[in-house]
């Protein structure tokens, strides 16, 4: 009977010892050292990657036909429904400062271009005028991506999910000058180019909002 039960406990302790043997690691997350100066997340809003964040600077609005004082407007109705949101928060920290920007009530799957521009949302599309540039481009219209590209601008395009919405952020390692930020985020109806004669251009200019000053 002592053997019988010997021989029965053997199997069992050899699998214990195999089990403890093995150690499972979490997969290993990428560093920020790697992270590039675009980076892109999609899917609905939701609280786990907004918990800590605190912006210094918000602006939020719901995009609709203009009207004066509007903060949000959306001039192509078939690219930005009326009623769809966002809202942009700016984080200053010790390497430099992060955009993120937060949509919801787009079209379902549709890509967008967006980027930061320098002066406000009115009626006409191009007076919110051109991309922020930390390195100012002397020509202009900046094509060069030397200048147009998303380390020296604010680049934020994004695939909007299932329910129309999307969550974006730009990284980098510089911040506006005091009294010199960008004034609007502007949805452009394509993603971002990045070749020479075209860098930075998006198509036309779908939806504004404004910014406040800084």
């Amino acid at each position: 009977m002592i053997l019988r039960a010997l021989a029965l406990a053997a199997p069992a302790v050899l699998l214990a010892a195999c089990t403890n043997a093995v150690e499972v690691e979490p997969a290993a997350l990428p560093s920020a050292a790697s992270a590039s100066a675009w980076v892109v997340y999609q899917g609905a809003m939701s609280a786990s990657p907004t918990a800590s964040w605190a912006p210094d600077t918000v602006a939020a609005g719901t995009f609709l036909p203009y009207r004066p004082d509007s903060p949000a407007i959306t001039y192509e109705p078939t690219v930005v429904p009326p009623g769809a949101r966002a809202e942009v928060g700016i984080v200053r920290n010790s390497a430099g400062m992060i955009v993120r920007l937060t949509t919801s009530g787009l079209i379902p799957r549709r890509s967008y271009g967006a980027h930061l521009h320098t002066a406000p949302c009115t009626a006409a599309p191009a007076d919110a005028g051109p991309h922020y540039q930390h390195r100012k481009d002397p020509k202009t219209p900046s094509v060069n991506p030397s200048y147009a590209n998303p380390r020296n601008e604010i680049w934020l395009d994004f695939t909007a999910d299932a329910s129309g919405a999307a969550t974006v952020t730009s990284e980098q390692r510089w911040s506006f000058a005091a009294g010199a930020s960008p004034r609007s985020l502007v949805i452009h109806e394509l993603t971002t180019r990045t070749g020479a004669g075209v860098a930075g251009t998006a198509g036309e200019r779908a939806a504004c909002l404004t910014l406040p000053t800084r």
